[in-house]
């Protein structure tokens, strides 16, 4: 029987994903992943949940993938597994909290950077240590790249040296720095403040803030803005108006 490496709760239209295998630091073999990827899925197909929550237990938040290339098929399995829970992952159309309840390496980058809010404990530490294990952090740069200034990216990448939960503040990788007790009450703010709008804002609002941000230039990010307006969004607000008679 598969050992169950991350756990999902839905509960008021929040989905909690809790990734549980502290044994090897919270990192996921190609099962662990599987399991990852079904949450995030579910999280795309359920429409009565509002809003993603990921989380850890122990000491660290998340640490990549775990293969046994010595194993039969162990690389292809864990190969299409990180493939499906990368691509599905930038596919969620809802916001997505991270809890960093621990320190947040490799791949745990990737995640994080691929969140909408982060709330970072004190004192845990980022990093890319990939290098410095002999590896090149791949899959990692899909969602990084976007979210780090360059050269504090390129420094992180290529020496592995780590950096505290102050530094990631202040390149914009997470909200907010606040003691282990303070954690939930702090996601909690966040998730209030998603539920008690209309979904549907929510919703257009987050996808065309990443559709605009793919958009270079601006005449273009203009047009991508003004059909949009017209097409989704004006109508969407009329019919709001009318749910909701005001």
């Amino acid at each position: 029987m598969e050992k169950q490496q991350v756990r999902m709760e839905i509960e008021n239209a929040v989905m909690r994903i809790t990734i549980d295998h502290p044994e090897t630091k919270n990192g996921l073999d190609w099962m662990g992943l599987e399991q990852l990827a079904d949450c995030y899925q579910r999280l795309i197909d359920d429409e009565s949940i509002r809003v993603g929550v990921v989380t850890a237990a122990g000491d660290y938040f998340y640490t990549g993938g775990r293969v046994d290339p010595k194993a039969p098929g162990e690389q292809e399995k864990y190969s299409a597994a990180i493939r499906r829970a990368t691509e599905i992952l930038g596919k969620v159309p809802k916001p997505v909290i991270a809890i960093l309840n621990g320190h947040c390496l490799k791949a745990g980058m990737a995640m994080l950077a691929a969140s909408d809010i982060a709330i970072a404990k004190e004192g845990i530490r980022f990093g890319f240590p990939e290098v410095r294990m002999g590896g090149v952090p791949m899959m990692v740069l899909v969602d990084v790249v976007d979210r780090m200034p360059s050269k504090k990216a390129v420094e992180a990448l290529l020496t592995s040296w780590e950096f505290s939960a102050e530094e990631a503040l202040q390149m914009g990788l997470v909200n907010c720095i606040v003691p282990e007790e303070k954690l939930e009450e702090t996601a909690q703010k966040y998730v209030r403040a998603f539920l008690d709008t209309p979904r549907e804002l929510i919703e257009m609002t987050l996808y065309a803030y990443r559709e605009v941000k793919k958009i270079g230039d601006r005449g273009d990010r203009f047009a991508f803005a003004f059909d949009y307006l017209s097409r989704e969004i004006l109508p969407t607000m009329e019919k709001l108006k009318q749910e909701y008679n005001v």
